[in-house]
């Protein structure tokens, strides 16, 4: 059985030498020492855990690990320039090691807010506070105390009523050396507003191992609107551990999806907690582990008001020894009547040694509701394989269309041409399409 050990260095000497450094005011100074206080109360999570039992704990551990405070250099890696060049996004940030190495803002809407989060903190202050901590707070788990304590840098949204942002926004997260990294994103979308984000983590390859926690906290306010995309995609030597949490207003509206196929092991936490009636969460998730990649999904759809939909979609793909595992659950409180909510997972092996593990819940406490849920996990059906490589198709090319043809269901949901593309090539590369990795 793993045990995870604390970071020695992660003390209060640390914490206050970071406090100095990015000049917090009082009010985000005590945040994070009371966030270093509960952090240093929790253990780690342990495969007794019901929510981390199947996961692979040692490949998350932070010992020895150093804080990351600054980028080697302030280049944006040659990976997030094409994808920049390839973007038809209306603002663009790149972050490293926790400063702002590359920003294009060409916002029109009035009112709109995009910048990083200790700007944020300088500039617009009374917003920041109000609403910083109040999704994603210490008191969600050991790496959620760890990231509010000690997050260096992240970005802020915020997008004034009645604003409609036409074309999409987007934040690169990127690291050039081992260590310990933390980030934050804040996304707050008032009354009847509406944009499109999108939150990416990747990297060239470097030498030492990172690790990197990741809180990302979204508001919607009623009758909001928001498509929000978390993809990773960073190089073999980097682990992630990213929570994601949104509360919904009142008809508003979340459109997420959650991607991964970079590092070496990944735990996307992402939960929505719908408050107003008639809100509603789409939930998409798509990965593709191979080489030993160990990926592991945990879901809350939370039915707190009445007349709710939620549906969600995870789909993954694994081969060569790799694993997954998803655990999710569906919460219906006793007041949330007429709640519909769906959940689906679905696993699609590659070889024998890969495997995945599914765990749909459902937890209702209300008697007029419409819920289901359901997995399947299964190998590559093989008359399928056998009838595409009979009318010529090469193995590779027959895995391809097999896998992609798979996934098409989530990617069929995308509403953003770009995310899609750059998705299906990364697949491509990962499945051995000549003239594919060249491109990415």
């Amino acid at each position: 059985m793993a045990t995870l050990v604390d970071n020695t260095a992660l003390g209060a000497d640390a914490l206050e030498a970071l406090i100095t450094r990015l000049g917090d005011p009082a009010w985000l100074a005590e945040e994070r020492r009371a966030a270093l206080r509960t952090y240093d109360a929790t253990p780690f999570p342990t495969a007794r855990d019901e929510l981390w039992r199947y996961t692979q704990l040692e490949r998350f551990a932070i010992d020895a690990l150093d804080l990351v405070e600054r980028p080697v250099d302030a280049t944006v890696p040659e990976r997030i320039s094409m994808r920049i060049t390839d973007s038809d996004a209306e603002g663009v940030m790149v972050l490293k090691g926790g400063d702002v190495v590359h920003a294009d803002k060409r916002i029109t809407e009035a009112g709109v807010v995009f910048t990083d989060l200790r700007t944020a903190v300088r500039e617009h202050e009374d917003l920041v506070r109000k609403h910083l901590y109040g999704v994603v707070s210490a008191g969600h788990g050991k790496y959620a105390a760890l990231n509010a304590a000690f997050w260096a840098n992240g970005t802020f949204l915020y997008v004034p009523k009645d604003v409609e942002v036409e074309l999409p926004l987007g934040a690169f997260t990127t690291g050039d050396r081992g260590g310990l990294s933390n980030g934050r994103t804040l996304i707050v979308v008032e009354r009847n507003a509406k944009v499109t984000f999108l939150d990416e983590y990747t990297s060239e390859p470097f030498d030492d191992r990172l690790v990197n926690t990741g809180a990302t906290e979204i508001v919607l306010g009623d009758g909001a609107k928001l498509r929000y995309v978390s993809l990773q995609n960073w190089s073999r030597n980097v682990v992630q551990l990213n929570t994601i949490r949104a509360h919904i207003g009142r008809d508003a509206r979340l459109e997420s999806l959650t991607v991964s196929l970079g590092g070496d092991a990944a735990r996307a936490q992402v939960e929505v907690r719908m408050d107003g009636p008639g809100s509603e969460s789409e939930m998409l998730g798509l990965y593709f582990a191979d080489e030993g990649q160990h990926y592991n999904q945990y879901t809350v759809q939370h039915h707190a008001a009445d007349h709710a939909l939620s549906d969600l979609l995870f789909k993954g793909a694994l081969r060569d020894a790799s694993s997954a595992v998803y655990s999710g659950v569906i919460i219906v409180d006793p007041k949330a009547q007429k709640t519909d909510a769906y959940q689906t997972n679905r696993n699609l092996l590659l070889d024998s040694e890969s495997n995945a593990v599914s765990i749909p819940q459902l937890e209702i406490k209300a008697n007029d509701v419409k819920c289901s849920h359901g997995s399947t996990t299964g190998p590559v059906p093989e008359d399928q394989r056998f009838y595409l490589m009979s009318r010529g198709l090469p193995p590779e090319v027959a895995e391809h269309v097999l896998v992609t043809g798979f996934l098409y269901e989530v990617m069929s949901r995308v509403t953003l041409p770009k995310v899609a593309e750059y998705v299906e090539r990364v697949v491509q590369a990962k499945l051995g399409v000549p003239g594919v990795r060249e491109k990415l």
